[in-house]
């Protein structure tokens, strides 16, 4: 079955490692977009808030269908320690008991992967693979 890559990229790291590894694999990407452009005094502030709590930021409707790929590549940028608010809604729309592999992109390389895990397996995704990533 085909795996897909799903990313949200503030900055342009994070998209830039999840181009790359797509076009290695052969997979299909998608990009998570936030409904409100970036804004870095709401993002630094609010949104680093509401990462630490797993709140989320309004996303764009997504556009694939996740029943057709076995597995979903996350390439995510990391705010205090986890999650940026975009993917936290991007996550809770994916249709629990999907397997998933986690990619952590953050300067320097390290994200709360036990806060992270727990998290997405409590939205009901099989975490299959989990990967800190040093931009």
């Amino acid at each position: 079955m085909k795996e897909l890559v799903l990313f949200y990229s503030y900055s342009g790291s994070t998209k830039k490692i999840a181009e790359k590894f797509a076009q290695e694999n052969n997979f299909d990407i998608y990009e998570v977009t936030a409904v409100k452009k970036p804004n870095k005094l709401r993002d630094y502030t609010v949104g680093i808030i509401k990462a630490i709590k797993g709140g989320v930021f309004a996303v764009n409707p997504i556009g694939v269908k996740f029943g057709d790929y076995g597995v979903i590549n996350i390439f995510a940028p990391v705010w205090a320690g986890t999650f940026a608010p975009a993917m936290n809604a991007a996550l809770k729309l994916i249709p629990q008991g999907r397997q998933v592999k986690l990619f952590m992109v953050s300067q320097s390389g390290k994200s709360e992967k036990d806060i992270t895990d727990k998290r997405v397996r409590n939205l009901g995704l099989d975490v299959i693979d989990y990967k800190d990533i040093k931009s």
